[in-house]
This record gives structure tokens, C-alpha cells and sequence, in this order.
């Protein structure tokens, strides 16, 4: 994990985490005015942080041995820990009258075993490099890309709209917010970049960040990537994380071989979203990145303007694709270790 400050902020409003032990990531870019942005993308990660913590044994457990339940219940408890850090930060926004209206996006990777869980709301993004190409998985919540999914601008022109930065969805602005979800299928030698707005501004052409990244030093990699970021302008806050897919010998199926106790406490999504629990799982989206290197949504999809951007951007994400996408997906019979930096 590498961040800076950039050349124009006198403060850095983005958080990140990394836990190479349970294998879950997180960048956070905040937002907000009296450094209300770096409190909202800290209670975020942080609020993440302590649920994937608490259920880390549910995640090693499916590691171990997955099912179609078991991976249900990680996309499920993936989303109720986004769900419960918006609460906290819209709840803090509400209560004190210098954090109203902050915010934060919010992108959150949960490795387990051979398969990753992605989390995502904002225009923070998350891509997989594979194969010497680069693909992004998750959708810019931002007024731009629901104009490219009406219609209404190409890819390019909204690559460059000043309409890119105006979010529709992020985590603590609003009472609605929608998660995108996404699942894939991991192989030795991927790897995954976890990334703000500050980096990715300046790194447009996909297969300029599958230049840097596909081989080599990780670390010297993206720390390359942020010097030219701040080069090329270098306007806000700058965080990179990349999870480098290592394979096993020994059939290892990808857990520390000794993990401290801990008790399991998953979220409770009522608390979390107001829904009960057959409210939480019929509005539960899922983006499958299937063997063909598309994206698809599995059913559902929480009602709003914010959730309805979120769960439309998969749209938009197919045809990004459609020239980029790097191979196939395919699981594989030993399950794969992340490296990050």
C-alpha cells in the first residue's frame, strides 16, 4: 500500500488498510470540508475493518472449503460491512454540524482461497491484471458514466466530462446508498490494483496500467505510477494497493497455517440497512465476471437513484470490456495466495 498527498492538497482525505493475513483490502477516498473527508474514509475503513476482522473464520472457512452457500454468505457479509460503515458516517454527518454532508467512496477487496469479493461504492476502482492486459472491474458511480448508460455520452467524452467527478453514489452523503458487488475467479499470476481517483485520473488508457504492473517489483511499480500521477498534475490525494496472486505448492489452500482465536461476530444487517433479513438477501446484486470475461448481475438490486446507478453501471462495465477484457476466467485446483503491497 502506497499513498501521498499529490501537489495541490496541503492534506491527504484518503485511508487504506491491508490485511495479508485474513486477505482483505481497502482504499477509501474521503470528502467533506474541515478534514470531514479524512474522518469519513477512517470510520469507513475502519468500520470494514473491524467486521472483517470478527468473521474472519467465516472467510477462512470458505477458503478452506467452498460452496455456493458459503459464498453467499461472503458476498452477504462483505455487503452488510459496507452497508454498516455508510451508517456510521451518515449518522456522525448528522450529529455534528462541521461533518454534514461528508462522505467517502469505498472499495473493498476480500481474497479467499482461489476466488475474490469486491465491494464497491464511489469512483475509487478496482482492476484485475491479467496476461499483460488490465480490466476494470468495478463502475464509476458518477453522473458521466449514468449518461453513458443512457446514451447520452460516449466513453471517451465522459472520460474527459467534468461530470466524471460529480458522484451519484458514495458511502455517508445520503440515506440511500448502493453497493456493487462483484465476484471473480482468481489465477496464479493475476493481479488486483485497488486505487483513488488520484491515480486513476491520469492513467486513462488501461493498457498504460497494464505497463506497469503485469511484471516485475509491485512496489517500485506503483510507486512509479504515483510519481507520474503527480507529474501529470498530481490534483488530489494519491492511494494505490496491489495484491500480487501467488501460487502454492503443496495444494495450500491459501490460510496462515496458525490463526489466533477469535469469535465470529457477524453484522447485523437490520442494525446495518434497516432491512430484514429476507429484505437484505432479495436486495443483494451480484456482478459475476464469468469464464468469458463479461460481467453480468445476478438478481436484485436495492431501490433508489443511488442503487439503481450502482447496479446499472454493470452495463456500461460489459461494453468497457468488450476490447479489453484479459482471458478467460478459470478456477483453478490450487487455490492461490495474495501477495500486496
Amino acid at each position: 500500500m502506497l499513498t501521498d498527498v499529490g501537489v495541490v492538497r496541503d492534506h491527504n482525505e484518503d485511508s487504506a488498510h491491508v490485511d495479508a493475513s485474513s486477505q482483505f483490502f481497502i482504499v477509501a477516498d474521503g470528502m467533506g470540508g474541515h478534514a470531514a473527508g479524512e474522518v469519513a474514509s477512517a470510520m469507513a475503513v475502519e468500520t470494514v475493518k473491524t467486521t472483517l476482522e470478527a468473521s474472519r473464520t467465516r472467510i477462512h472457512g470458505f477458503a478452506r472449503r467452498p460452496t455456493e452457500e458459503g459464498r453467499r454468505d461472503l458476498v452477504q457479509l462483505l455487503q452488510n460491512a459496507v452497508l454498516a460503515a455508510h451508517q456510521a458516517v451518515f449518522q456522525r454527518g448528522a450529529r455534528e454540524a462541521d461533518k454534514q454532508g461528508m462522505g467517502t467512496t469505498l472499495d473493498v477487496v476480500v481474497v479467499a482461497g482461489s476466488e475474490a469479493f469486491v465491494a464497491h461504492v464511489g469512483d475509487s476502482r478496482t482492476y484485475l491484471i491479467r496476461d499483460g492486459r488490465a480490466s476494470q472491474i468495478t463502475t464509476d458511480h458518477t453522473v458521466a458514466e449514468v449518461l453513458v448508460i443512457e446514451g447520452k455520452l460516449t466513453i471517451e467524452e465522459a472520460q474527459v466530462s467534468p461530470l466524471r467527478t460529480i458522484l451519484v453514489n458514495a458511502i455517508g452523503v445520503s440515506a440511500d446508498v448502493g453497493v456493487e458487488m462483484a465476484h471473480l475467479q482468481l489465477r496464479a499470476g493475476d493481479r488486483l490494483l485497488l486505487c483513488s481517483d488520484g491515480l486513476h485520473d491520469y492513467f486513462v488508457a488501461e493498457t498504460e496500467i497494464a505497463e506497469k504492473l503485469a511484471t516485475g517489483d509491485m512496489v517500485a511499480q506503483l510507486g512509479e505510477m504515483i510519481e507520474l500521477a503527480k507529474e501529470r498534475g498530481g490534483h488530489d490525494n494519491i492511494t494505490g494497493v496491489v495484491i500480487d496472486v501467488l501460487d502454492l505448492s503443496g495444494g495450500s489452500d491459501g490460510v496462515p497455517a496458525a490463526v489466533e482465536h477469535d469469535e465470529t461476530l457477524p453484522v447485523d444487517a437490520k442494525a446495518a440497512t434497516g432491512w430484514s433479513d429476507e429484505e437484505n438477501t432479495e436486495n443483494l446484486s451480484v456482478k459475476e465476471i464469468d469464464e468469458a470475461g463479461g460481467a453480468e448481475l445476478a438478481a436484485g438490486g436495492k431501490k433508489g437513484a443511488a442503487a439503481k446507478a450502482a447496479a446499472a453501471a454493470t452495463e456500461v462495465t460489459t461494453k468497457r470490456r468488450a476490447e479489453t477484457e484479459p482471458g478467460d476466467v478459470a478456477t483453478r485446483s490450487t487455490a492461490p495466495m495474495a501477495a500486496v503491497v
